[in-house]
């Protein structure tokens, strides 16, 4: 029987480079690609994965996305990479529903839950909300035989399978210290957290607010702000925090509100003595840095967040099994004026 490491030998490549080409996975060239998938084909090598898929063909599994509201890029790009998860599916027979949200309430996000079943979906991918009520039209679902996992931000207590995401808590460590050190270690910083019924926002405040107290004893956090990702509120909440303390020389935006942020500070004419730090790079984030309005992002990785918890969820339905790990996380990527720009290559090794 071939083997995946015989074709990378022969290939002269990575056991991983070989699996990212046979299961048309992102992260390789496409001449690599298409030399592994002669190879493969020379040595009539097929995917036990793909085998199974397509003899689950006529079945015709359905699944279920529930994406963030699409006004945010995060989520345009997250979507990115579910999109190609869904095509890679379809060629399998298997139909994915995708629901975006056109705000974020649990009353939003339940009526989408129960619309996916009423289309007899076996599983469904979200990003929760975190709250009670939430938790248990999740709970109900799983319970009635529908799999469930959660990505980019989490409902712990649920009986989801897995989460995918992003380490939150660690990121908020990290903008901490960078805020801290843009500051020369002294300061009074202002937060906004987008939502705070989002686990991943506070998840990045509990972060935040632990390596300050641990570590800066010179820095205040003197207010939390919520704008609910909206720029005409954080414009307004910002603005007014700046009124209130004319002390405030750092503001770390936990959620997606920079424009209002932004908007505050030049109205103030404080750019560049407060030190602001964000997350996500999108051509907006991008203009921010370049001007010196931002001083740095804190990257996660959307097209991962759309591509994987769809896969994952895939292999939950069709193979009746959970997951190996219960939380995967992507890393962290911290950009800077010098680094917005990143060639990203295919090392095969």
């Amino acid at each position: 029987m071939v083997k995946i490491k015989d074709i990378a030998r022969l290939a002269n490549t990575s056991i991983g480079t070989v699996d990212r080409a046979i299961n048309n996975k992102p992260g390789i060239s496409a001449e690599t690609k298409q030399r592994i998938l002669k190879i493969a084909a020379s040595l009539d090598y097929t995917p036990n994965k793909i085998g199974q898929a397509l003899v689950r063909k006529n079945k015709n599994i359905k699944l279920g996305f529930i994406l963030g509201p699409t006004k945010n890029p995060y989520f345009e790009e997250m979507r990115q990479g579910l999109e190609q998860a869904k095509k890679e599916l379809n060629e399998y027979g298997i139909t994915t529903y995708i629901h975006a949200m056109d705000f974020n309430s649990e009353e939003n996000q339940i009526l989408l839950l129960e619309q996916l079943k009423a289309l007899g979906v076996s599983g469904i991918a979200l990003n929760a909300i975190n709250s009670e009520n939430v938790r248990k039209v999740i709970d109900d679902l799983v319970d009635s035989g529908i799999k469930i996992v959660t990505c980019n931000t989490d409902n712990k207590k649920s009986k989801r399978s897995c989460f995918i995401g992003f380490e939150n808590e660690m990121s908020g460590r990290v903008a901490a210290e960078l805020l801290a050190k843009f500051n020369e270690e002294k300061g009074r910083f202002l937060v906004d957290v987008g939502f705070k019924y989002m686990l991943a926002h506070m998840d990045r405040l509990k972060g935040f607010k632990e390596k300050i107290a641990e570590s800066y004893p010179d820095i205040k956090i003197v207010k939390v702000i919520e704008s609910e990702e909206d720029d005409a509120k954080a414009y307004e909440k910002t603005l007014l925090a700046l009124n209130e303390d004319s002390g405030i020389n750092g503001i770390f935006e936990a959620g997606f509100g920079i424009t209002g942020v932004v908007n505050a500070v030049k109205t103030k004419k404080l750019q560049r003595k407060v030190k602001i730090l964000c997350y996500d790079y999108t051509s907006l984030t991008e203009h921010y840095v370049k001007e010196g309005l931002v001083d740095a992002i804190i990257c996660q990785d959307p097209l991962k967040h759309g591509y994987v918890p769809l896969k994952i969820l895939s292999e939950l339905v069709m193979e009746s099994k959970e997951p190996k790990h219960k939380i995967y996380l992507t890393g962290l990527d911290i950009r800077l004026r010098e680094n917005l720009h990143i060639n990203k290559q295919d090392w095969d090794i």
